[in-house]
């Protein structure tokens, strides 16, 4: 009864050690969150094609990384992403295929990523690049990119603006 009784202290002390250790671990060590907002503009054209859009992260030395979401319909018009293509579509790469979509009308969207990669493993440490690309059929294109260390030892927003094809997009870390 009495080794019982000092098992479960025992017990009772690691849960409370492990529990204090999960409250102090700073913010920067735990599993951030990303959301990205695109905005689609409202174009005024007859006759109007939703736009193909890659939202996706590279290194700075433009080595691709993960893909958030490839909003698309036929595969003629990959090409057209020109610099998601020569970074991740052409390699016929499976990441792009589990978050590929249907193009969107005008409106604005919002992509979360827990920064799980392909593999199941997490975004390593380090300095990114988050890249949109959108390219519309008998209209322009247009590409923003927007550099980011992760993690991030606070809670950050960037905003980028388009002038065309994209509207406000807003990468925000948490």
């Amino acid at each position: 009864m009495k080794n019982n009784a000092t098992k479960l202290m025992v017990r009772l002390q690691i849960a409370l050690l492990l529990l204090i250790g999960l409250l102090m671990t700073p913010t920067w060590l735990q599993a951030q969150e990303f959301t990205v907002s695109v905005e689609i503009p409202d174009i005024k054209a007859a006759p109007y094609h939703k736009p193909y859009v890659a939202i996706w992260i590279e290194t700075p030395q433009r080595q691709g990384v993960h893909t958030l979401a490839f909003w698309r319909q036929q595969a003629d018009w990959f090409k057209d992403l020109r610099q998601w293509w020569r970074k991740i579509g052409r390699s016929g790469s499976p990441d792009y295929q589990a978050v590929s979509g249907a193009t969107r009308k005008p409106g604005v969207y919002s992509i979360h990523w827990d920064g799980r990669l392909g593999t199941g493993s997490m975004l390593p440490a380090g300095d990114y690049v988050l890249h949109v690309e959108s390219v519309r059929e008998q209209g322009s294109r247009e590409y923003l990119r927007q550099t980011f260390s992760y993690p991030s030892n606070k809670q950050e927003q960037l905003v980028l603006e388009g002038k065309q094809e994209l509207g406000t997009v807003t990468l925000l870390i948490k």
